[in-house]
């Protein structure tokens, strides 16, 4: 009697494994355009999205690895500012994706210069290079134009560097960067497009870390932990420098890499680093300096250039101002907060979720869903101004909390907004949660306008750690 063939088996096992991995290996471009070539926009899987647990499940395991090896690990403040700087991006990013893949599609329908299979290996392959190359001009522009450096600044705003800080994104930067593509579409349906710039985004996020040095022979072709560590220095040698996603190919070619210093001394941040956690305050704040700056130059020829030529343009006659040496040891803002405010604000993160994923998974093109995304925006202000002291802080919270329990039970308000903060299973829980969150508030404002001691003032005040 013959023995059982069990490789058939096996082999189903591991091709449905295979299937099941392809959002982590998607964040390595370790795909095959068989598996990720589809032939209608509908078709194309969220795989931002799907990634968002494989995202937070490798940033915990960072920063135990980085507290076990003695290695600076992710900071609360830092690593919530940099969540909600990038949950105001992914929003924005479902209302724009709509306006960039329409007008894509339409160049390509009207202006196309050849006809190609929609299934083609060397199409697939031809975009992610073509793609890669749009983003190297697109990001360089972001850093050598002043009115783009002040969108994209958000991202370089963190002192840390870990995988949080790929998450810190800027809410306006999707506004411009798409014209870089459009050249694309001469060439490439839309659904390659698309699905190219899923992966180009996403492959960006495992680069942001200290724990992965050098790796040889791959240094040569992709954009790698050690490159971009580079880039996101604030001193002088590495400042507009490594501006690939994927292929560090394109800064070599067109002069502007530099390889990381063997002694690994580089400082992160921005150059006149930012001292704020509010994620809204994160995004406003350059646009503010620039425009302030503009409104008071004399001559429109002036105005112009400080929007549109670099961030260290000075004007003729004003003083040159020297770019900031690095202190060693470099030193990083921190501000801290007492345990109770930290587990709360913890709570509300995760209270967040639902109403986030919500809007996620139906978009944002509605009243209903606007209202959603000002709800979402509102919370991460809170959380900002809490963890930046601000002495209005709780009095605002008192307000969210109040305004959230309204939509929950007001007849008005239930069918409209209300399915956005909590699933059904969940709502009693969820309210509960606020109802206590809300309660809590109003006892530490008590508790301090009674002449207790102030949970700002007994956290330690701004100060700079190592």
């Amino acid at each position: 009697m013959a023995a059982p063939n069990t490789s058939v088996p096996l082999l189903q096992y591991a091709s449905y494994a295979w299937d099941l991995s392809i959002v982590p290996r998607a964040n390595f471009y370790m795909v095959t355009p068989a598996e990720s070539t589809y032939e209608t926009l509908k078709e194309i899987p969220d795989y931002v999205t799907q990634s968002v647990p494989f995202w937070f499940t490798l940033m915990f395991v960072e920063h135990l690895i980085a507290r076990y090896l003695g290695k600076r690990s992710s900071r609360i403040n830092d690593t919530f500012s940099s969540i909600g700087s990038g949950m105001i991006q992914q929003m924005t990013r479902v209302l724009l994706l709509g306006f960039e893949l329409s007008l894509y599609q339409y160049v390509y329908d009207h202006y196309h210069l050849v006809d190609l299979p929609w299934d083609s290996r060397w199409l697939w392959w031809l975009c992610i290079l073509g793609y890669d190359f749009g983003y190297y001009w697109a990001h360089r522009a972001g850093h050598e134009i002043n009115f783009l450096w002040a969108a994209h600044q958000v991202h370089h705003s963190s002192e840390s560097y870990n995988l949080t800080t790929a998450l810190r994104q800027s809410m306006f930067q999707g506004f411009f960067f798409w014209v870089f593509y459009m050249p694309l579409a001469l060439v490439i349906p839309a659904p390659i497009f698309k699905i190219h710039g899923q992966f180009n985004l996403i492959y960006q996020f495992w680069i942001h870390t200290e724990l992965v040095d050098n790796l040889g022979p791959l240094e040569w072709i992709l954009n790698t932990p050690s490159h971009h560590r580079v880039h996101h220095g604030r001193n002088e040698k590495c400042l507009d420098k490594n501006y690939a996603a994927v292929f560090i190919i394109w800064d070599r070619m067109f002069g502007t890499f530099e390889p990381e210093p063997k002694e690994r001394n580089v400082a992160y941040g921005l150059v006149y680093p930012l001292d704020v956690w509010d994620p809204i305050a994160a995004q406003f704040h350059y646009y503010q300096y620039i425009l302030t700056k503009a409104w008071n130059a004399k001559g429109l020829s002036i105005k112009l250039q400080i929007l549109f030529r670099g961030p260290g343009w000075t004007p003729p006659g004003e003083e040159v101002v020297p770019i900031p040496e690095v202190q060693y040891p470099v030193k990083v803002f921190n501000r801290s907060l007492p345990t109770l405010l930290l587990g709360y604000l913890v709570v509300q993160y995760v209270l967040l979720m639902p109403p986030y994923f919500s809007l996620m998974d139906k978009g944002i093109a509605t009243l209903p869903m606007w209202l959603g995304v000002s709800y979402v925006t509102f919370t991460l202000t809170c959380m900002g101004m809490m963890l930046d002291h601000k002495s209005y802080a709780l009095g605002i919270e008192v307000l969210r909390c109040a305004v959230v329990l309204l939509l929950n039970t007001h007849p008005t308000a239930i069918g409209m907004v209300s399915t956005f903060f909590f699933p059904a299973p969940l709502k009693m829980a969820g309210m509960a949660a606020v109802g206590a969150s809300m309660l809590l508030s109003l006892a530490l404002m008590a508790h301090r306008a009674s002449g207790g001691a102030n949970y700002w003032e007994k956290a330690a005040a701004a100060k700079k750690v190592q």
